[in-house]
């Protein structure tokens, strides 16, 4: 990912790489590796968490959010196993999230991730002959969250989209508003410091303070602003654990590595 990241920031797109450290004690080399790449880089950040969460590791994400208050920031979230931008996800999502400042959080179109397979199905993006996503968009559907296989078959639709400079092929042309309530893999979004300025327990205090429960469950439940999918900003993310061994053992990353080693030249 910190080559695509390097390509936006090179284009003025990006200010500032914050590197979140939630690791574990023995994930020495993960924290020597993204502390390199502030070494390496005067836009990298590496951030500490400041407390570990009692319960699940994954909890202590949401403590990120009391750093994420500045009114005149735009923040981009990603996941740390995002594989690929294209060159035009940025602006177009950073874009979106100014036009439209009362939704909740706007998502990218982040392929291996369920709903949005759903909508690619709906949209004819993805054919059902990789395999059928359920009736409803579901953030844990047995095919798009789970299933191995589906998830090597469209990285590898996405991967042959790339090598052929056929990515818009995958838009899915239109914005969709996510019924509030319905919850969403926040892989890759973008959301305002003034959604966490202000919250009542405290500048960027979630609560709950599950971050995918209190952006894409609590939040546009309580204030009835949905989050929006956009269909232009598009995203990779890598793999969801159930569907980790198959993709492993396939050859994605590698292709994804290759072509992430020819982004800066």
């Amino acid at each position: 990912m910190v080559e695509y990241i390097r390509r936006d920031v090179e284009r003025g797109l990006i200010d500032e790489y914050v590197i979140y450290m939630n690791t574990d004690d023995d994930q020495n080399s993960d924290r020597a590796y993204g502390y390199s790449l502030a070494e390496r880089y005067d836009w990298v950040t590496v951030q500490e968490r400041p407390e570990r969460h009692p319960g699940p590791k994954q909890r202590s994400t949401g403590y990120f959010y009391r750093s994420a208050t500045d009114a005149n920031t735009v923040y981009l979230r990603f996941d740390d196993d995002i594989v690929y931008i294209h060159e035009s996800a940025i602006e177009n999502l950073v874009g979106k999230r100014l036009e439209m400042p009362h939704a909740t959080a706007i998502f990218a179109t982040t392929w291996n991730n369920a709903i949005v397979s759903w909508y690619a199905q709906k949209a004819g993006v993805i054919p059902e002959t990789l395999g059928r996503l359920g009736a409803e968009p579901f953030c844990m559907d047995p095919m798009g969250w789970a299933n191995g296989q589906f998830a090597v078959d469209i990285h590898h639709l996405l991967l042959d989209k790339i090598e052929t400079g056929r990515v818009e092929d995958l838009y899915l042309y239109q914005d969709f508003p996510i019924k509030p309530g319905t919850q969403f893999s926040v892989s890759c979004f973008a959301s305002l410091g003034t959604l966490y300025a202000t919250l009542p327990h405290g500048p960027g205090v979630l609560v709950p303070d599950e971050e995918e429960h209190w952006h894409t469950v609590h939040q546009p439940t309580v204030t009835g602003q949905p989050n929006i999918l956009i269909g232009n900003a598009l995203v990779s993310h890598y793999t969801f654990f159930p569907q980790r061994a198959i993709v492993l053992a396939s050859d994605v990353l590698d292709r994804y590595r290759a072509l992430a080693e020819k982004v800066n030249g």
